[in-house]
């Protein structure tokens, strides 16, 4: 009855040294921007929710800095926060803590200060050990700076890393994808998040396809071999499949995933300009324009865009939604949060997506099949309830386009 409720954390920090054509999260270049103003924002956020004791009865279990670029800050300004949220919050003594880094922002003095401040995971952005890859998808690094990054993670005595790559790029080969998965399980990575590339409306790269600077699309069947061969070689290779994404060796798999996504789910606070939260039966999200959010901060508000009390409907349905990405959805977890069985909720759609073959009950547990994996977001939205069946990207999107960018590429196009 007293037990604090496991959770984690989630610190945005929306800058990067340059932002990748494929992007379309809320980020800035890191040169000119106001990173001490937006720190002292972040900073102030975190001390409202201490203030008001809103993280009471929680102990967070894990911690990740995402963005955006988290090495394109100052390392101590970023552990500056880190200290501070584990003096306002209950967090584990054991707490796994990730940081993103990027092979260009990514220091052996950076290193060295994240390990000494208590980081002891490290995500970096990979993508591809091909620099063609790199170059079509709009990367500022190289493979000469994966390499680096890498032996600076090895010095500074991380044995907890994980790499992403991105696979499904126009002008790709097979070939080419079996390589940068070799190259990235030789490093010694202890997970792996492989993700299809997704040419998103807003973006760069978006605008280069459009303008015909791109090569052509790999096709459905040409995607599904890639699917096929991420598995096989990183399975080969010792690794443990345990999402849609991600590949793990073993007692390695992310925290931050378990918490967040996997059933059943735990609460989550996210801190930060565009950061959502799962806090207590509450889906909310923080504005994702950085003008916004800082005003907001600095008023003495919460930068709330937008918050819902979920019903119980919409949290059986989140059960089932995240739960699927990981692959194998427990029936007793559902039956013991919720009282009831997911069939007399879900009863339908668990028969629609069983005659389609992408998902069976495998003991007392529902399993997404090796079709199903293709279509693992169909698979999840099919649980969509209410309002959400149907619903368009979030209205507060904003593009980190610029419109000299916008304008350059609409003339490419017209020539």
């Amino acid at each position: 009855m007293w037990t604090p409720s496991p959770a984690g954390y989630y610190v945005h920090i929306p800058f990067c040294t340059a932002i990748c054509d494929y992007c379309g999260f809320s980020v800035q270049r890191s040169k000119g921007a106001h990173i001490a103003r937006y720190m002292e924002a972040l900073s102030t956020e975190i001390r409202r929710y201490a203030d008001a004791g809103r993280l009471n009865g929680h102990r967070f279990v894990c911690g990740h800095f995402g963005g955006g670029t988290p090495s394109a800050i100052d390392a101590e300004d970023l552990i500056s926060i880190k200290r501070l949220i584990d003096s306002c919050c209950d967090v584990s003594s054991d707490a796994e803590v990730t940081i993103e880094v990027n092979p260009i922002s990514f220091t052996s003095d950076k290193a060295e200060t994240y390990a000494k401040g208590g980081i002891n995971r490290i995500s970096i952005g990979v993508q591809s050990f091909d620099d063609q890859v790199l170059r079509t998808i709009g990367r500022p690094h190289r493979a000469g700076d994966v390499e680096d990054a890498i032996e600076v993670v090895h010095q500074a005595g991380f044995d907890n890393f994980s790499l992403d790559v991105i696979y499904g790029v126009p002008g790709q080969t097979v070939d080419c994808l079996r390589e940068d998965l070799t190259r990235a399980a030789a490093t010694g990575a202890s997970h792996l998040s492989c993700f299809r590339l997704e040419i998103i409306p807003f973006t760069a790269l978006k605008l280069r396809e459009g303008a015909g600077l791109l090569p052509s699309r790999l096709d459905e069947s040409q995607l599904n071999e890639m699917d096929d061969v991420v598995r096989e070689v990183l399975l080969g290779l010792g690794y443990e499949e345990y999402g849609a994404f991600n590949f793990a060796k073993h007692g390695y798999r992310s925290v931050h995933n378990r918490v967040a996504f996997v059933a059943p789910q735990c609460d989550y606070v996210g801190f930060g300009v565009s950061s959502y939260s799962f806090m207590n039966g509450h889906i909310y999200c923080n504005h994702a324009d950085l003008l916004n959010y800082e005003k907001e901060i600095f008023a003495g508000r919460d930068p709330i865009a937008l918050a819902h009390q979920a019903t119980s409907m919409e949290l059986m349905s989140r059960y089932f939604v995240l739960g699927v990405k990981f692959q194998r959805v427990p029936r007793a977890g559902f039956i013991e949060r919720f009282g009831v069985e997911p069939e007399e909720i879900f009863g339908r759609v668990f028969d629609e997506l069983s005659d389609l073959g992408v998902l069976k009950l495998d003991g007392d547990d529902y399993v997404v099949t090796g079709k199903g994996r293709r279509y693992i977001n169909n698979v999840c939205k099919s649980f969509y309830v209410g309002d959400n069946r149907g619903k368009i990207q979030y209205p507060q999107f904003v593009s980190n386009l610029s419109v000299e960018q916008v304008l350059s590429y609409a003339k490419k196009a017209s020539s």
